[in-house]
């Protein structure tokens, strides 16, 4: 699916978090309720044992108060909650250094030599932001058209070659970036030579220094040929998610480029307190995915 991101700076939003939770079994699916009810959860996904939201805020104060109720387990077991400022004060980029970027695993999962554009980050803050992070929220008729182009526009007409000048402008300038994402709710069904995806896998725990995630992310592609989809992180936490592949499909095509070294061991050079949550793809449902739309 492909779907344009805004510059979480260039619309007023001064901050955007992500949370991965393990709620108790019972209340797994009002706490994913709850998550994609806040107006900015642009995703929200429930395993069999976890929920994960990235919510773009209009305010701090907002921000606060869900990351309060958050960490004191009002939502469930707090695995990860990471917490971006997207203002000039700090470069989200160094922060989010992996958004949504799947284009990693998947040349490995077909056997590529290499990805060309990996990684894609969070949007970095642009030249309108510099007035300051705490500006209200604030979107433009043309950067409300491009998130809402894709649920009111036939599916020809809304990639980046098909929307008028003043869009254009908004995507030249970095308010809002066009991306294509894979449909996870897919991934289980489709086969390449006798290999499927099976696994959404979480990695979480403590920065063992400030500023590390991009040295972390380069070992893990040099060290273990690894590229998450995701990477964030702030001084309390860091989050990474991949995908897997199931060991029937290991067996059936045994030249998959496997990690070179231990993953785990390459995490924990960077990353202390270290947990994996492994969640079936075929038990993941998605009440919200990739709806920048809802930001408008």
């Amino acid at each position: 699916m492909d779907r344009f991101v805004p510059n979480p700076s260039a619309i007023g939003i001064p901050r955007v978090s992500f949370l991965l939770l393990r709620p108790p079994a019972e209340e797994i699916g009002s706490v994913a309720r709850t998550l994609a009810e806040i107006p900015g959860a642009v995703e929200t996904w429930i395993g069999a044992q976890t929920a994960f939201s990235v919510i773009f805020h209009e305010s701090i104060d907002e921000s606060e108060s869900l990351l309060k109720r958050a960490s004191g387990g009002q939502l469930g077991n707090p695995l990860a909650i990471v917490s971006v400022d997207t203002g000039m004060r700090q470069v989200p980029s160094s922060q989010v250094p992996v958004y949504f970027d799947f284009e990693g695993v998947w040349v490995r999962y077909c056997g590529q030599p290499g990805a060309r554009r990996y990684p894609c980050p969070l949007p970095p803050p642009c030249q309108e932001a510099a007035e300051g992070s705490d500006s209200p929220k604030r979107i433009s008729p043309p950067i409300s058209s491009l998130l809402t182009r894709h649920f009111t526009r036939p599916s020809h007409l809304t990639g980046p070659y098909s929307v008028p000048r003043s869009q254009k402008r908004s995507l030249q300038l970095g308010r809002v970036e066009w991306r294509v994402f894979l449909g996870l709710l897919h991934l289980p069904t489709i086969e390449y030579q006798g290999m499927s995806f099976e696994d959404l896998i979480f990695v979480t725990g403590k920065p063992r220094e400030p500023d590390g995630l991009g040295r972390l992310l380069s070992d893990l592609a040099a060290d273990c040929n690894v590229r998450p989809f995701l990477l964030v992180g702030d001084h309390n936490s860091v989050l990474i998610a991949s995908l897997g592949v199931g060991v029937s499909a290991l067996k059936v095509a045994p030249d998959y480029a496997q990690p070179r070294n231990s993953v785990i061991k390459t995490v924990a050079r960077h990353v202390k307190e270290i947990e994996v949550i492994n969640e079936r793809l075929s038990s993941l449902r998605m009440p919200v995915e990739h709806r920048y739309d809802r930001l408008v």
